[in-house]
């Protein structure tokens, strides 16, 4: 069960976005929400929004105002550091035990044109803790279908497995488990045998397995979507090749855009 649930912010209201999000997705009594701010900032160029008070100030101000819209028994802590960012959410984790981490793809947003620079892309690399990336047009609500993308060529532990089952779980949604594919569905003896230990470590929550094939993974994801009325993707952290086609791909060139209103929770091994 989720416990401690750090929110990097930097005061926009896709953070602002962000937090209620988590307060609405993790109700449980006695979840603590970390309010987290790093002295370090790199936004994208042309960004308009200005910290124009104190830190501590604004981060007292938005506690403030979450405490108003908290469910009974939820708990929200401020923190400030000061220092190279992912050092300051690496030391977070550790000390304050956090299972996980919510944030918004603007902080700064990973669709900027310097994606090397994407604090949430090095946040997925270099924190050993769930993501929740939760994007600009997302209208928070619990997610009844969910897809976790694979391709079979890694077995996964039980510390991911049951991450997603208690997700699953605590939500009622069903979780697709889903292969892109560019030409085929047909698997090695190796992927086969992945899928097998996979499917028995989702034995006890509803799902289902399906492929898609076209002619590119972000067309072939948002296909899948659109068709199942996904609510949520789920991307294994080491999976780095679904990431980068997948998560930090150019935007579709259409008004149905999964980058704009499907949020992705990223888990690790």
């Amino acid at each position: 069960m989720m416990k401690h649930i750090l929110i990097p912010v930097d005061f926009s209201q896709q953070s602002w976005q962000a937090a209620l999000c988590a307060l609405n997705l993790y109700k449980n009594a006695g979840v603590r929400f970390y309010l987290f701010f790093s002295e370090e900032h790199d936004y994208c160029k042309g960004d308009s929004d200005v910290i124009t008070q104190a830190p501590l100030v604004r981060l007292s101000s938005w506690v403030k105002k979450l405490e108003l819209k908290k469910a009974s028994g939820q708990v929200l802590i401020p923190l400030k550091w000061e220092g190279e960012f992912i050092a300051d959410v690496r030391s977070a984790v550790s000390e304050n035990q956090i299972d996980l981490i919510v944030m918004s793809t603007r902080y700064p947003n990973i669709f900027c044109e310097e994606l090397s620079d994407s604090h949430v892309r090095h946040i997925i690399a270099r924190v050993k803790c769930p993501v929740l990336i939760v994007p600009r047009d997302f209208s928070c609500f619990t997610p009844q279908q969910v897809v976790l993308l694979t391709d079979y060529n890694f077995k996964h532990r039980t510390e991911a497995t049951n991450h997603i089952k208690e997700f699953v779980n605590r939500t009622r949604a069903h979780l697709n488990v889903l292969q892109l594919s560019k030409k085929g569905n047909a698997l090695t003896t190796a992927q086969q045998a992945n899928k097998s230990i996979l499917k028995g470590a989702l034995d006890s929550i509803q799902h289902s397995f399906h492929f898609v094939i076209q002619k590119t993974m972000d067309e072939a994801l948002q296909f899948f979507i659109d068709v199942q009325q996904v609510d949520m993707v789920i991307l294994f952290a080491k999976n780095i090749n679904l990431s980068e086609n997948i998560l930090f791909s150019p935007s579709l060139q259409t008004e149905m855009d999964y980058h704009k209103n499907i949020p992705f929770l990223i888990v690790h091994e």
